[in-house]
């Protein structure tokens, strides 16, 4: 009885709504609806597909003013331990497995302080000079002041703290202030330094309508000025009492065909020019204006080992840099990326030269086995962080989502879910990766095949 209930009402239900249509033209509007000029779908996109895992542990971290941009220091990750700027700006030390506070020291700390050798050096909010022992302990403190210090390097028994032009060196151990020196208006100064064989060497720029980088050269004991060389960049290595850097040749040699890379090299004691270096190339890929274009993938080179990388706009040559000869030829040669919105990162990984591409915030790879160049893969928003520990890659993108990739196969290993856009340099000690996002730091324990 219900089924022919059913079909009854069926029946009628289909011819009402085949004679409605017919006689209700006066009564329904008739539709207009307006047609887009363009309308492309594309159903492809990025889905990445791995596992999801979930942290074990969150803490928040101090905010950056935005009047301190040279300090943006908020977490460390060493030996087991993370050491963490809090909100109230003390510092705290976290056991990296399970985000254990261990200990707090300090009060008005700055966004600004480094590991070495068991210590924490940093500076307060009104530039003195702290150091605390891994453990906790306060072992020094001293004023320099340095309220808008911009780095802290310990290196041999001294630690070095720059801001602006001015430089200073505390002895490591006992916390005494060795020497202040501050350059002229002059010069602007980088945080850039290194030391050897007594000898402290600082990147400068100078100042005026053209800049071009300078090194100084310091007594590393007294602070006394031993030299400066104007258009050399930091150097490439120093061995055997040599300084070997590259010179700037904007406007001193502007061929667009015939280019080189110049090394220059320096006495380390000195300054006194023992020679130079050029490693040149014939570039036929000149603009269509004729102009010279120099720096990044058009004209520059790094050190990596023995092994010297030229990226001379189409093509990047591999020299061996302690076999020079004049004229010498490469030994090794392959096409790089070009483009102008892809830069060197002068880092050889994984057997690997790597590039930037700012034009979408990728990664670029070329192969040193076969120069095959590869784009790492785009996940499903673009990337705001990416950092690479071993072999694996880790980026963080726009909606918040966190995946980390095999660098070599590009293999999607895991995903953490982020509540934040926004994405800091991630850390790691051991198996424990540090998430840092939109304020908080997240504990994850890496799976075992990519510890």
């Amino acid at each position: 009885m219900n089924r022919i209930k059913l079909k009854q009402i069926t029946s009628v239900l289909a011819g009402i709504s085949v004679i409605f249509p017919l006689y209700a033209g006066d009564l329904l509007p008739a539709a207009s609806a307006e047609k887009a000029a363009v309308s492309i779908g594309n159903p492809f996109y990025t889905q990445v597909t791995a596992p999801v895992l979930k942290p074990l542990w969150s803490f928040s971290t101090a905010t950056i003013p935005s009047s301190l941009p040279a300090q943006s220091i908020t977490a460390l990750a060493e030996n087991g331990k993370v050491f963490a700027l809090q909100k109230n700006y003390t510092l705290a030390a976290l056991n990296a497995a399970t985000g254990k506070k261990l200990w707090e020291y300090g009060s008005a700390l700055a966004p600004l302080y480094t590991y070495s050798k068991g210590m924490i050096y940093g500076v307060t909010q009104t530039g003195t000079l702290y150091a605390v022992a891994e453990s906790g302990r306060k072992v020094w403190n001293t004023s320099l002041p340095f309220s808008n210090a911009s780095s802290i390097h310990p290196l041999g028994d001294k630690i070095y703290v720059t801001q602006g032009r001015q430089l200073a060196a505390v002895d490591a151990s006992t916390g005494k202030l060795k020497w202040k020196i501050a350059e002229d208006s002059n010069y602007e100064g980088y945080t850039d330094l290194t030391e050897v064989d007594g000898v402290l060497i600082r990147l400068y720029t100078s100042a005026g309508v053209l800049t071009f980088p300078s090194i100084i050269a310091y007594d590393s004991k007294t602070g006394k000025k031993l030299w400066e060389q104007y258009r050399q960049s930091m150097p490439l290595t120093i061995r055997d009492g040599l300084v070997y850097s590259i010179k700037s040749l904007e406007m001193l040699d502007e061929d667009p065909v015939n280019r080189k890379v110049l090394v220059s090299i320096f006495n380390l004691q000195t300054g006194q020019l023992q020679g130079e270096r050029n490693y040149r190339w014939t570039d036929n890929n000149t603009p269509p204006d004729g102009g010279f274009r120099s720096g990044g993938v058009y004209g520059s080179a790094f050190l990596d080992g023995s092994n010297l990388y030229v990226m001379q706009g189409q093509k990047v040559a591999q020299y061996n840099f302690w076999n020079y000869t004049v004229n010498g030829k490469p030994l090794k040669q392959w096409n790089q990326p070009l483009s102008d919105h892809v830069f060197p990162l002068y880092k050889v990984i994984q057997d690997r030269l790597m590039y930037y591409n700012y034009s979408d915030n990728s990664l670029i790879t070329m192969k040193l086995a076969n120069g095959q160049v590869i784009s790492t893969k785009q996940g499903e928003n673009p990337s705001v962080q990416m950092d690479i520990f071993g072999r694996t890659m880790y980026t963080g993108q726009s909606d918040g989502l966190f995946h980390a990739y095999d660098l070599i196969s590009q293999k999607p290993l895991f995903t953490v879910k982020t509540a934040s856009r926004e994405f800091q340099p991630s850390l790691k000690t051991g198996n424990i990766l540090i998430v840092r996002s939109g304020g908080k730091m997240l504990g994850i324990k890496l799976p075992a095949a990519i510890q």
